[in-house]
C-alpha cells in the first residue's frame, strides 16, 4: 500500500509527484521531562562528547564548544556562520581533533581544541569520519566510503580484498573508528539486524580487508577505549539472546566478552561509548562495570544483592528519570546530559546499589544515517528527499510504511504536512492537517520533527525555507478493520 505525495512546495521548489511508503516514526520530547534542564547553547548541537572531564559540542554554524562545568556554561572555540554544519566530531590526542559536515569541510585542531582550522576535503556531505593522525583518514559521504593516506588530496573508495561487494549487501555505516595512524576500522550492516561486518586496515587505509562477527552475534557501533576497538551487542546461546562484548587491538582477531547481564538484561545495554552504556531507559553503567569476570568488571557477588556489601556497585551503578535516550551523550561528574534533536538535556545521576533495568523498553533516537544504495521504493522506509530540488538536500528524512490507530479507521487516508527548514537544517514549525486520526498525526508530527537536512542557502546565505506536501497514508486499526462491525 502506498501513500500518495501530491505535492512538495517550498520558494523556488516546484511542484513534485511521487509514491511514498509511510509508517508510524519515531518519537520526539518536545521538553525536557521532570528531572531534566535544557541547556542553552546558542547553536543546534549535532554531537557530543566527553573528553577530560569536560564535554565538547559541535553543530550548526561550524560551532565547537566546551564547557567545564557540567553544561553550565558554553564556551564556542570556533564558529563560521556561513560554515558548514558539522555532523561527526572527535579528539584522537591529547592535540589532535576533527570534525566534519556538510559542504565536504573538516576542521583540525592541532592544539587541543583552543583553535580550529577549516579545509574542503571533500565534494559532497561528510556524515561520518574518522582520522588516526592528520593525514590518515576515513570518511563516509552522502554517496561512498573513503580512506585518505595523504591528509585529504587524494581520497581513494574502501574496497575490501574479501567483499569487494559490500556496499551493495551492507550498505548502512554503523560507524568509523581509528585506534591510530595505521588502524583504522568501519562498521557497516545489512540493517537494524546489527549483522557485524568490520571493515579494517593495519597500514593506515592503503588496504582494506572484512572480518564478521560468528553466526547469532550481532553488536552496535564500534568505540575505542585503552587502545583497543570494542563493541557491545547480543550473541544467541541456546535458543536465546545473552550480552555480549567484542574486542580487538587491530580489527583482524576478535575476543568475546561476557557482560554484567544484571545490568544489561534481556535486551542489552545501548549508547555505548567508552565512557559506558545505558541499561533500560533510566539507568547508566560506567564502562569499566560492564564486564563480568574480569579483572576490571564486576566482582561475582556484585550481581546479587544479598551478596557482599554491595559497596563496589553503589560506586558505580547509577539510575536517572527516564528520557528519551540517544547514542549522543557526555558525562561530567555526576551530571548525565544528552542529546537528541539538537537539543541537550541534562541530569543529576544517581548512585544505587543494584541497577532497576525491569523497565527497560529502549527508548532510542535514531542517529543512523541514510544507506549508500539506496532503498528501493518497497523497502520498510524511504526518503523524501526524491521530492526535494533546487539545492534543499537530506541528511535524515525518512518515513515508513504504515500507521497502527487505535482511533481512527483502517484504510487510506489523506494527510497534509508542512514544516521549516531552518538555518540550522533542522525541520521547525511542523504541522499536520487532514481528516487523520489524532494519533496518526501525533506520530507524523513526531517523525518530522526528527529530520534534519543541509541548510539551504542562496548567495552564500543561509535561509530558512517552508515546505509543503500531501498525500495519502495507509492505517490499520485492528479494532476496525474493514468488513467488521
Amino acid at each position: 500500500m502506498r501513500a500518495e505525495i501530491s505535492s512538495f512546495r517550498a520558494p523556488s521548489i516546484r511542484a513534485i509527484v511521487v509514491a511514498l511508503l509511510v509508517a508510524s516514526g519515531g518519537v520526539l520530547v518536545a521538553q525536557a521531562p521532570s528531572g531534566w534542564k535544557t541547556l542553552s547553547l546558542g547553536f543546534s548541537a549535532e554531537v557530543l562528547l566527553n573528553r577530560n572531564n569536560a564535554m565538547w559540542a559541535a553543530g550548526s554554524a561550524e560551532t565547537i564548544a566546551v564547557s567545564t562545568d557540567g553544561g553550565q556554561h558554553w564556551v564556542k572555540k570556533h564558529e563560521n556562520p556561513s560554515g558548514a554544519l558539522l555532523l561527526s566530531f572527535r579528539f584522537v590526542t591529547a592535540n589532535f581533533g576533527f570534525a566534519a559536515g556538510t559542504g565536504g569541510v573538516v576542521v583540525i585542531t592541532q592544539d587541543g581544541g583552543e583553535t580550529w582550522t577549516a579545509k574542503k576535503m571533500a565534494a559532497e556531505t561528510i556524515l561520518q569520519a574518522a582520522f588516526g593522525d592528520p593525514v590518515h583518514g576515513v570518511i563516509r559521504t552522502r554517496t561512498a566510503l573513503l580512506a585518505t593516506t595523504d591528509g585529504g588530496t587524494v581520497w581513494k573508495p574502501i574496497v575490501p580484498s574479501n567483499y569487494v561487494d559490500w556496499n551493495q549487501k551492507s550498505p548502512y555505516t554503523e560507524s568509523v573508528t581509528a585506534l591510530d595512524a595505521k588502524h583504522l576500522l568501519v562498521r557497516v550492516s545489512e540493517g537494524e539486524f546489527r549483522d557485524g561486518v568490520f571493515l579494517w586496515t593495519a597500514d593506515g587505509g592503503a588496504t582494506w580487508t572484512a572480518n564478521y562477527l560468528p553466526d547469532g552475534a550481532g553488536s552496535g557501533e564500534v568505540f575505542v577505549d585503552d587502545g583497543e576497538y570494542w563493541s557491545i551487542g547480543h550473541q544467541v546461546v541456546g535458543g536465546g539472546a545473552i550480552p555480549m562484548a567484542v574486542r580487538s587491538r587491530d580489527g583482524i582477531s576478535w575476543d568475546h566478552e561476557a557482560v554484567y547481564r544484571e545490568a544489561c538484561h534481556w535486551h542489552g545495554c545501548g549508547g555505548c561509548t567508552s565512557q559506558g552504556c545505558f541499561a533500560g531507559q533510566k539507568s547508566f553503567v560506567p564502562f569499566s562495570r560492564i564486564l563480568e569476570g574480569s579483572a576490571q568488571g564486576l566482582a561475582k557477588e556484585d550481581h546479587d544483592p544479598n551478596a557482599g556489601s554491595g559497596k563496589a556497585a553503589a560506586e558505580s551503578l547509577d539510575q536517572f528519570p527516564a528520557h528519551l535516550l540517544s547514542d549522543q551523550w557526555a558525562m561530567s561528574g555526576n551530571t548525565l546530559c544528552i542529546l537528541t534533536h539538537g537539543s541537550i538535556d541534562c541530569t543529576s545521576l544517581t548512585p544505587v546499589a543494584v541497577l532497576d533495568t525491569k523497565d527497560e523498553a529502549f527508548d532510542f533516537d535514531s542517529q543512523g544515517w541514510p544507506p549508500i544504495v539506496p532503498t528501493r521504493s518497497d523497502a520498510l522506509s524511504v526518503s523524501v528527499e526524491s521530492v526535494l530540488g533546487h539545492g534543499v538536500r537530506c541528511i535524515r528524512c525518512m518515513l515508513e510504511r504504515s500507521y497502527i490507530s487505535e482511533k481512527g479507521p483502517s484504510g487510506q487516508a489523506p494527510f497534509g504536512l508542512s514544516f521549516t527548514i531552518g538555518v540550522s537544517g533542522r525541520a521547525e514549525k511542523v504541522n499536520v492537517t487532514g481528516p487523520v486520526a489524532s494519533d496518526v498525526a501525533d506520530k507524523i508530527r513526531k517523525t518530522a520533527n526528527s529530520w534534519l537536512f543541509e541548510p539551504y542557502a542562496e548567495n552564500g546565505v543561509t535561509k530558512a525555507i517552508p515546505v509543503n506536501f500531501s498525500g495519502k497514508i495507509l492505517v490499520m486499526n485492528f479494532a476496525k478493520l474493514p468488513g467488521q462491525q
